[in-house]
């Protein structure tokens, strides 16, 4: 009965969030172009590619399950559901993460929704200074640090993910002139200064 359970849980999350990325395909764009704002969100491409990894990965604990029962593996099929199911529901949480992260860009504030917890707003004039961290995304681009202040010197720090557009984020900001370079590189300016 537990194996049967397991199995279930194997395939259930992929299966839902194919239903979703179904029913939500037309919405999925990853830059929307609304009559006041624009709102950038994950590629889908990169959140299909989640789907497609729990249905490859749920379906192949259910036949290492059967396996297991026909006695053809040398373990117990609750035991390697367990281990798929562990996989499965991660990637399930990762993805509805990822599905509820976006930025809305207005004329003059952002609205970002982060991957858990309450929106933040900002306006551009708030920013001080961005900054890069993080790894190099599929975008090309690190994730993009942005300090605020506001007017009683409150500083606060908001995040941009490297996952969404972040070269259209930066154009619709337009505070180049608090931005960090790109690298840190100084190297590549030692062959022009030998001239």
């Amino acid at each position: 009965m537990l194996a049967v359970v397991l199995s279930i849980l194997a395939i259930l999350p992929a299966v839902v969030a194919t239903l979703l990325e179904h029913v939500a395909a037309p919405m999925r764009l990853t830059e929307r172009h609304h009559a006041h704002h624009d709102t950038y969100v994950v590629p889908p491409d990169f959140m299909r590619s989640l789907v497609v990894a729990m249905l490859v990965m749920g379906c192949t604990g259910v036949l290492l399950g059967i396996f297991c029962v026909l006695g053809l593996f040398d373990s117990t099929p609750e035991l390697v559901l367990a281990f798929v199911d562990g996989f499965v529901v991660t990637m399930f949480v990762s993805w509805v993460a990822l599905c509820r992260y976006k930025i809305s860009l207005f004329e003059d504030r952002a609205v970002l929704t982060p991957f858990i917890g309450r929106d933040v707003f900002f306006f551009y004039s708030d920013v001080v200074a961005m900054d890069w961290s993080g790894i190099r995304r599929k975008s090309g681009y690190r994730d993009l640090n942005v300090h605020l202040t506001d007017g009683r010197d409150v500083r606060r720090d908001v995040r941009i993910y490297g996952v969404t557009d972040i070269e259209q984020v930066l154009l619709h900001i337009d505070r180049f002139d608090v931005l960090a370079p790109l690298t840190d590189d100084v190297s590549l300016d030692a062959p022009q200064q030998a001239r």
